[in-house]
C-alpha cells in the first residue's frame, strides 16, 4: 500500500535534488483514496491515478504545470520498462519510482550509504518515511549513521532531541504532559526496540525508567525515583519495612528486579533532575511521590528524603523535639542532638524555595545555643549596657525572627518555648539592671571608655572626627542595637568599613536619657546637652554646638535635616545633596524615622531590616561615600518589641509615667540629673521589663528602662578607601554562638566570661589595658594589647597543640615558607589561624575566623591566600575555602601526610 507519507517522501527526494522537475511517476499497485493534491515547499503537487499507458498520455496532455509552479505526480501500476518512449521522455529521470525502505530513507537524508547496524530495525524505514512531512537535514559526508537515524526517530516520535538521552533527560521528559501520548502513539512493532534503546542509552537508571514506561507508568518515573531516595537511603539500611517496600516497589516497574544499586542510581538521577531546576516546578512529582510512600506504607520514613515536603515536615518535627529536650535539660548530650536536627532541616532542598523558613531555623539554632550557655551574672549598669551592645543585640535579632512561628504547628510550639526561655533570661538581666539603676542615676555615674551618654556624642565622637574628615551624623530614631546589627551586618557590601577607637575591639555604644523618649533623648543628643525639646530646638542646638562650630567653616555651620527635609518628589532633597557634596560643610546631621514609625504600626508583619528596603537610605549612604564623608550611625533610644506583652494601668506614654502612686513590682522610680520628665522635674516612674506596657498594643514601645531601650548603637563607618587616625577597622563583632558554620561554638563552657562580667585574670599589658577600659577619656593614647577577648568575652583560642609546633619546625614547612618568600604569614599568625580552625573541629565560618584572629573580615582573604601558599603543598587541598557556605576547612590528616608530621602525638 502506497501511503501519502511515502508519496511525500518521494516527491521531497526528487524535487529536492531537481527543482526544475515538474512531473514524476511513482509505482502504486492499486488505486487508493489519496488526496487530490499535496503541498511541498510552497508548491502544489497534484496527484493523478493512471492505470494504463493511455491514461498516462491523457494526464500528460492535460498537464499545464510547465506554465506554473505546480507539480504533477502520476501514480501507476506500470513499471519503468512498460512506459512508452513518449511518456518516459516527459517524466523525471524517465522512470517510475519504486518507494522502497532504506532506498527511500537514503533519498530523504541525501545519503549515499546507510549504517549497516540499522538493518536490524526493519520497522525504522517506514517510520522515518511516515515522519518525513517536512523533510530531514542532509547528513554530513553522505553517510546515514546509527546516531543520526535514532536522533530523527526519537525527535519526531517522542520529542527527545538526542540520540542517546541520559537518565536525567529521560526523567525530565516523562514529566511533560505529551510524553504519555507520545509513548502510546508509537507503532507496536517499534515500541520494544525504542524502549530498549532508551534503556541502554540511559544506563542503570534508564533501565528502570524504561521498565516504568513499559508498565504504563511513565508519569510515575520521577516520583518513583524520589521514593527510591527513601527506600534505598543509606541512613535507612537495616529497616525491615523499607526492605519490604523495596520488594513491593517492583510491581510498579513490571516486576523488574530492583536492587540497591539500581534504586540508588534511580534516586540519584531523580534528585539530580530536581536540583537542576526550580523545585517549585516539580510540585506535582513531589506530591505523587508522597502518595506512593503511603501506598508502600513507609510514610513514617519520609524524613530520609531531602526533597519531599513530608520529609521536611518530619525533620521540623524532629527539630522541635530536639529543641524541647534542650530546653528541658541543656547538656552536652541534648545540644549536639539539636545541632544535628538543625543540619538535617537546613539540608532539605524544600527550604531553597522558602528562604524565610530557613532563616527562622538558623535563628532558632542560634538562640538555642545562647540558651545552652551559662547565664551572664553581670549586674552593674555599664556591664549590662556593654552586654546589650555586644551580645544582647544578637539575642534580640534572633529572638524576634521567631515571632509568628512556622507553618509547622509542632515547630511553632517549640519556638514559642524557646522565646519564652530567652525572655526569662532577658527578664533576669533587666531585673538586675533595675536594681542597680536607681543609685546609678541618682549619682550620675561616669561611664567606661566604650560608653557615651547621648548628650556627649557630639563633643566626644562627632567633633573629633569632623576635625579629620567631613562627617554625616545619621540618627535613626528608635533604632535598637539589634536592628542596627541586622541593618549593618555586612557594611562592606556597600563600600563601608566599621571602625573602633585604638585600644578597643568592640564599637562604642550610647546611653539614652531617661525616660527613653524622643523629646528627651533625641533633643539631648542633637543639642549636646540634657534638655527637653522638639525639632526646632534640635536644629538650633545642632547648628550652634560649640565643638561642632570649632571644626566648621563660618559660612557653613552644622546643618540638621529632619524627616520632612530629606525627600523631594520621592528622591533625596537637592538641599541635602548639596550639603553632603559641599566640602566646606564639615558636619551634616540627618534624622531618619523608619524604625520609630514602624513601632506604631501593626504587629502582624514580618519585618526584616535591610538597607535596601529603607527608602532613601542607600542613596544617602552613596552620596556620603562618594564625597568621602565619615558616617556616624546612632539613635536617640531603643525599643522593646511586643512579644506577648500585658497592659498595666497608670502610664502617660508607652512605658513611663510621672511619679505619684507607689511603684508596683513592674515599675521603677528614678530620680536624678539624668531624668528629664517631659512633664517637668527630675523624677519619673518607668517600666523595667520587656513584657509590660501602659499603652494599647502596638509593634513596639519605648520610654522604659529595659536594656534594649537604654542602650543604642554608636558606630563609625568610613568609606573603604578612607583612613582614620586614632581608629582601627573593627574585626567581626558577632558572638561566637552566632556563626552557623561554627558548630563547636555552641558547646556550653563552664566559667564562660560574658562581656560585662568579671573577666579572666590578666597580667602585664592586658591588665593595664583592662584598667584603661574604665577611664573616661575616649581617645586617650593607649598601647593595644597583644591579644584581646572576643566580642563574647571568651578568651582567644589557646594554642597548646604539639602538632602546630611540629609543623612550624618541619623541613617541608621551612621549604614552603622560603618559596612563599615575602607573602608568607608570620609564624604566630599562622599558628593562631590553624589553632582557631582546629579548635572548631576543622571547619570555621569566615566571619568567626576573622573574629578569632582579631582582623577585619575584608583582610581575611589575603591572610587565607598567604596561608594556602605555604600549606597546600604540591597543590594538595589542605586549607580549603568554601565560598558557597562562607567557611574555611582544614584537612589536618592530609596536612600530616604532606608535611611528614608524627600523627600519633596530635590525636
Amino acid at each position: 500500500m502506497l501511503t501519502v507519507a511515502q508519496i511525500s517522501a518521494q516527491v521531497d527526494a526528487v524535487l529536492g535534488r531537481d527543482g526544475q522537475a515538474r512531473t514524476l511517476a511513482i509505482k502504486a499497485e492499486q488505486k487508493q483514496s489519496w488526496p487530490e493534491s499535496l503541498h511541498h515547499r510552497g508548491r502544489r503537487v497534484r496527484l493523478r491515478w493512471c492505470e494504463s499507458s493511455l491514461a498516462l498520455r491523457e494526464a500528460l496532455s492535460e498537464d499545464t504545470t510547465s506554465e506554473g509552479d505546480d507539480a504533477l505526480v502520476l501514480l501507476t501500476p506500470l513499471a519503468t520498462f512498460d512506459l512508452p518512449d513518449d511518456v518516459a521522455a516527459r517524466i523525471a529521470k524517465g522512470r517510475v519510482y519504486q518507494p522502497e525502505g532504506w532506498a527511500m530513507v537514503r533519498e530523504l537524508f541525501a545519503a549515499k550509504e546507510v549504517d549497516a547496524r540499522l538493518s536490524r530495525y526493519t520497522w525504522m524505514p517506514q517510520l522515518l518515511i511516515d515522519l518525513a512531512l517536512d523533510g530531514y537535514e542532509p547528513v554530513p559526508s553522505g553517510f546515514l549513521d546509527l546516531e543520526s537515524a535514532w536522533r530523527a526517530v526519537l525527535t519526531r516520535t517522542l520529542g527527545l532531541d538526542n540520540a542517546r538521552p541520559d537518565a536525567q533527560a529521560l526523567l525530565g521528559w516523562t514529566l511533560s504532559p505529551e510524553s504519555t501520548l507520545a509513548i502510546n502513539g508509537l507503532p507496536a512493532v517499534a515500541r520494544p526496540d525504542i524502549l530498549r534503546w532508551l534503556a541502554e542509552a540511559a544506563g542503570v537508571a534508564g533501565r528502570m525508567v524504561a521498565a516504568c514506561i513499559e508498565a504504563g507508568r511513565s508519569a510515575d518515573a520521577v516520583p518513583l525515583g524520589l521514593v527510591c531516595d527513601v527506600v534505598f537511603s543509606p541512613d535507612g539500611e537495616g529497616q525491615a519495612d523499607l526492605g519490604h517496600a523495596a520488594i513491593r516497589l517492583e510491581r510498579y516497574v513490571g516486576d523488574t528486579h530492583l536492587g540497591v544499586s539500581d534504586g540508588r542510581a534511580w534516586a540519584a538521577k531523580a534528585t539530580g533532575l530536581l536540583a537542576s531546576g526550580d523545585v517549585a516546578t516539580f510540585s506535582g512529582a513531589l506530591d505523587r511521590a508522597q502518595v506512593l510512600l503511603r501506598e508502600l506504607r513507609i510514610e513514617g520514613h519520609a524524613a530520609l528524603s531531602n526533597w519531599l515536603p513530608s520529609g521536611l515536615d518530619a525533620r521540623l518535627a524532629h527539630l522541635a523535639d530536639a529543641l524541647g529536650a534542650l530546653l528541658d535539660r541543656p547538656t552536652s548530650e541534648t545540644l549536639p542532638l539539636m545541632e544535628r536536627a538543625t543540619d538535617r532541616v537546613l539540608a532539605h532542598r524544600g527550604l531553597f524555595v522558602h528562604p524565610q523558613r530557613a532563616e527562622l531555623v538558623r535563628m532558632a539554632r542560634r538562640l538555642a545555643r545562647w540558651i545552652a550557655r551559662p547565664e551572664s551574672s553581670t549586674s552593674s549598669v555599664p556591664d549590662i549596657a556593654l552586654w546589650q551592645a555586644d551580645e544582647g543585640a544578637y539575642v534580640d535579632w534572633s529572638r524576634f525572627r521567631l515571632l509568628g512561628g512556622d507553618e509547622s504547628p509542632v515547630l511553632s510550639a517549640a519556638l514559642a518555648r524557646l522565646r519564652d526561655a530567652a525572655m526569662a533570661r532577658r527578664e533576669s538581666l533587666a531585673q538586675r539592671l533595675a536594681r542597680a539603676l536607681p543609685d546609678w542615676v541618682a549619682r550620675d555615674m561616669s561611664l567606661p571608655q566604650r560608653l557615651v551618654y547621648v548628650e556627649d556624642v557630639l563633643s566626644r565622637v562627632v567633633a573629633p572626627l569632623a576635625a579629620q574628615h567631613p562627617v554625616l551624623l545619621m540618627v535613626v530614631d528608635g533604632m535598637s542595637t539589634g536592628i542596627f546589627r541586622e541593618l549593618f551586618n555586612k557594611p562592606q557590601r556597600h563600600g563601608w568599613a566599621e571602625w573602633v577607637p585604638e585600644g578597643l575591639v568592640q564599637p562604642l555604644a550610647a546611653i539614652a536619657a531617661i525616660p527613653s523618649v524622643t523629646e528627651a533623648s533625641r533633643t539631648s543628643l542633637l543639642c549636646g546637652r540634657r534638655m527637653l525639646g522638639s525639632a526646632p530646638q534640635e536644629k538650633v542646638g545642632f547648628a550652634s554646638h560649640p565643638d561642632l562650630l570649632a571644626h566648621s567653616e563660618t559660612s557653613a555651620p552644622p546643618r540638621l535635616f529632619h524627616k520632612g527635609d530629606l525627600a523631594d518628589d520621592g528622591q533625596l532633597a537637592p538641599e541635602l545633596r548639596e550639603a553632603l557634596a559641599n566640602p566646606k560643610q564639615r558636619v551634616v546631621g540627618v534624622v531618619y524615622n523608619a524604625v520609630d514609625d514602624h513601632l506604631s504600626g501593626p504587629d502582624q508583619l514580618h519585618q526584616r531590616w535591610q538597607l535596601e528596603d529603607l527608602r532613601l537610605m542607600l542613596p544617602l549612604l552613596r552620596e556620603a561615600r562618594d564625597v568621602r564623608r565619615i558616617v556616624i550611625v546612632t539613635a536617640d533610644h531603643g525599643h522593646v518589641l511586643d512579644d506577648g506583652s500585658r497592659a498595666v494601668v497608670g502610664g502617660q506614654s508607652d512605658r513611663w509615667r510621672a511619679a505619684g502612686p507607689q511603684p508596683t513590682a513592674d515599675e521603677l522610680l528614678l530620680r536624678g540629673p539624668r531624668v528629664l520628665n517631659p512633664e517637668g522635674g527630675n523624677e519619673v516612674v518607668c517600666l523595667w521589663g520587656d513584657r509590660t506596657r501602659y499603652s494599647t498594643r502596638r509593634t513596639g514601645y519605648h520610654g522604659g528602662v529595659a536594656p534594649q531601650e537604654l542602650v543604642v548603637p554608636l558606630s563609625v563607618l568610613s568609606p573603604t578607601n578612607v583612613q582614620l587616625a586614632g581608629w582601627n577597622v573593627a574585626p567581626p563583632l558577632q558572638p561566637d554562638w552566632w556563626d552557623s558554620n561554627d558548630l563547636a561554638a555552641s558547646a556550653p563552657r563552664q566559667g564562660l566570661a560574658v562581656a560585662g562580667t568579671s573577666a579572666p585574670a590578666t597580667t602585664g599589658k592586658r591588665k593595664a589595658a583592662a584598667s584603661a577600659e574604665n577611664q573616661p577619656a575616649l581617645f586617650a593614647p593607649e598601647e593595644a594589647p597583644p591579644s584581646v577577648p572576643s566580642p563574647s568575652g571568651a578568651r582567644p583560642p589557646s594554642v597548646p597543640q604539639d602538632w602546630i609546633a611540629n609543623l612550624l619546625s618541619s623541613p617541608a614547612y621551612a621549604s614552603q615558607r622560603q618559596l612563599a618568600a615575602r607573602v608568607a604569614l608570620p609564624n604566630e599568625q599562622l599558628r593562631s589561624l590553624l589553632a582557631a580552625i582546629d579548635e572548631r573541629g576543622g571547619k570555621l565560618g569566615r566571619t568567626a575566623l576573622a573574629q578569632r584572629l582579631g582582623v577585619p573580615e575584608m583582610r581575611l582573604g589575603g591572610i587565607i591566600s598567604a596561608a594556602k601558599r605555604v600549606l597546600n603543598l604540591d597543590q594538595a587541598e589542605i586549607l580549603i575555602v568554601h565560598d558557597a557556605e562562607n567557611s574555611v576547612t582544614l584537612n589536618r590528616a592530609l596536612l600530616f601526610r604532606q608535611f611528614g608530621l608524627p600523627a600519633a602525638r596530635s590525636m
